[in-house]
């Protein structure tokens, strides 16, 4: 149990730590453990009027994490939410010396069982416990990438006042091994805490999981064994990132929350809020907004519509040089760094190979279970044919996928259900609009005619390719967002 004894700070919070122990009553608590080691870490808080009035800690580990832990008591003791939130691993360090590199872990997870103490006595607030609404506080949605990292910097610097949070959607023993920092931090949740210090600023992780599991998981899943293709962007962003996330920042006393998407929310000449394309048409981001309503877009800032990647990278350069070439997520957050059959095959009854048919009825292959495979696919189907081969419709009730010709995919009408438009109403019965129906395909002229019970028909100016059910169908004139709908058929 190595230690540099050379240090009587840490040699103290070590042989004499303080508040150690479980508390007599406690409001909440919050455990961490190491990757590494066996070492464990667990609080007990008990927090009254917005303050820690109390808190004591128990750990399972070397001099390090009992020094570290003893010292986040004494500092976090008495302070206000939102001084304590701001508990970094600096903080400890101007106190107890520089960790040596093999003892960060320490530290980290000192820190993690701390800030997961945090998240659960913010899931567990009433509303008697929320905070007075301060309308100059904004809550930033930080996911510890560049984007909502440069978001809370440009409000920083306007002077509002900002907190970060970060919602917390995988539970720890499902956490992918490349995204661990700790059993409870991920390094999402790292980074964002790590930018939050750097602007002095608290931080606040939402454990948003069980949610998450129920409202996205499970329905992203089902819809796969329907023979349908989700997009769980659009349901994140309506009941968890702008749904339960935007509700814990109202909790904090947060008028508004802000996030790094690249597009625009303002309010028009009518009062109404509008979504409009972002500066940079590359990066646009509006088409995950498309089920929105007013009375969350009246709490949503996106202040880098207004700018370009570029732009955003290079305000970065000074600030956040460590993130200027991260990588920017390619996957669904959830599934990033595993294979997307294997996260399917996980958590989905298996569907057992099955016949893949040409449009006329003959068998040409076999697939390998239908959710495996979504409208357009070319690549995987293992059929030898003159001339490339798409899946063109999934049966899943007789566990068919027919496949195609690139011109059997195009057709000029699809129904759509769910619609929604973002001012509460159509334009008008009929109307005409452009229509994306893929976050990354072009927007094509369509003339669209509502149905009863939230249904529609879209006529495509032009044929278009592999209409995917499952998908949005978006409804834009010109930059402005009108609303959007899931394609039926």
């Amino acid at each position: 149990m190595y230690m540099d004894r050379s240090n009587p700070r840490l040699r103290r919070h070590f042989e004499k730590p303080c508040n150690t122990g479980i508390l007599d009553s406690f409001n909440c608590q919050g455990k961490d453990s190491s990757l590494n080691s066996e070492a464990v870490v667990m609080y007990y808080g008990l927090v009254r009027e917005g303050k820690i009035a109390d808190i004591s800690f128990r750990t399972f580990g070397c001099s390090y994490s009992i020094a570290a832990s003893s010292y986040v008591t004494v500092l976090a003791k008495g302070k206000k939410l939102f001084e304590a939130a701001a508990i970094c691993g600096d903080d400890v360090e101007k106190e107890l010396g520089i960790f040596p590199p093999g003892k960060k872990d320490s530290l980290n997870i000192a820190l993690g069982a701390f800030h997961a103490m945090l998240s659960s006595y913010l899931s567990g607030m009433t509303s008697g416990d929320h905070l007075a609404a301060n309308n100059n506080r904004i809550a930033v949605a930080m996911s510890g990438g560049l984007d909502s990292s440069m978001t809370a910097k440009l409000l920083h610097d306007e002077g509002l006042d900002i907190i970060g949070i970060t919602m917390k959607i995988v539970p720890d023993d499902e956490l992918h091994p490349k995204r661990r920092i700790t059993s409870w931090m991920s390094s999402d949740v790292y980074s964002a805490r790590k930018v939050s210090g750097i602007l002095n600023i608290p931080h606040f992780t939402i454990d948003l999981s069980s949610d998450f599991n129920k409202k996205i998981i499970t329905s992203f899943c089902d819809e796969y064994m329907q023979g349908r293709t989700p997009n769980p962007c659009v349901e994140c962003n309506k009941y968890i990132k702008f749904g339960a996330l935007i509700d814990a920042g109202k909790s904090l006393g947060a008028a508004s929350m802000a996030t790094g998407h690249y597009c625009l929310v303002e309010a028009s000449d009518d009062g109404l809020y509008i979504v409009r394309k972002g500066k940079d048409r590359t990066k646009e981001q509006s088409y995950v907004f498309w089920k929105l309503d007013q009375s969350q877009l009246s709490r949503i800032r996106t202040p880098l519509g207004n700018h370009t990647k570029e732009e955003v990278r290079e305000l970065s350069r000074d600030f956040l040089p460590q993130l200027e070439q991260k990588d920017e997520s390619q996957d669904i957050c959830f599934i990033a760094g595993e294979s997307y059959h294997g996260f399917l095959k996980d958590r989905i009854k298996e569907a057992g190979s099955g016949n893949i048919l040409d449009t006329k009825g003959r068998k040409i292959g076999e697939h390998r279970g239908f959710p495996y495979y979504t409208i357009g696919q070319r690549k995987g189907l293992g059929i030898s044919h003159p001339r490339p081969l798409y899946v063109k419709e999934i049966i899943p009730e007789e566990n068919i996928i027919i496949a195609g010709e690139k011109a059997e995919l195009f057709q000029e009408k699809a129904q759509v259900k769910d619609v929604n438009f973002i001012k509460g109403a159509p334009p008008a019965g009929e109307f005409n609009a452009q229509v994306k129906i893929r976050y990354n395909s072009p927007a094509v002229e369509a003339r669209i005619i509502i149905g009863e019970k939230g249904t529609a028909r879209i006529f495509f100016k032009k044929k278009i390719s592999s209409v995917t059910p499952g998908q949005s169908a978006v409804f834009y004139d010109g930059d402005i967002l009108l609303g959007g709908s899931i394609i039926v058929c």
